[in-house]
């Protein structure tokens, strides 16, 4: 059986380390783009089951790259959560991503938002014998 496949976006590399080292222990395969530069342009190749997203990227707008997921169909259902530390941006996310993690980020926060999302997984494929 595969791992399901975690995206980072994330310019801090202790942060990225954070975010993969939390990943691999809850099962996931990671790619890090380490800049933001990349994402959009690898992501209909990786086929994510969850991506993690800095609202402040040295060559994108987090902010840019949520809006561009939500548009388009084939990320409809991939749960984001986006990491910053801007209060004022947290409020302005509501409603576009799933969680909103406000840096400093700890382990045990980041796995008990991906433990919510497995069990929300679960309970959906339970719901719908098609995605069995």
């Amino acid at each position: 059986m595969t791992r399901p496949l975690a995206v980072i976006v994330e310019d801090d590399p202790k942060l990225g380390m954070i975010y993969e080292m939390a990943l691999h222990q809850a099962g996931y395969a990671t790619y890090i783009d380490t800049n933001g530069n990349q994402v959009m342009d690898v992501l209909p190749e990786l086929d994510p089951s969850l991506i993690i997203l800095d609202m402040h990227l040295p060559y994108a707008s987090g902010a840019d790259i949520l809006s561009s997921i939500r548009a388009d169909g084939r990320w409809a259902n991939v749960p984001v959560i986006m990491a910053t530390a801007d209060l004022f941006a947290v409020k302005s996310l509501q409603g576009q991503a799933d969680y909103v993690l406000v840096k400093p980020v700890s382990i045990g926060r980041l796995l008990e938002i991906i433990a919510q999302l497995q069990e929300k997984a679960k309970e959906s494929s339970a719901n719908n014998p098609d995605n069995a």
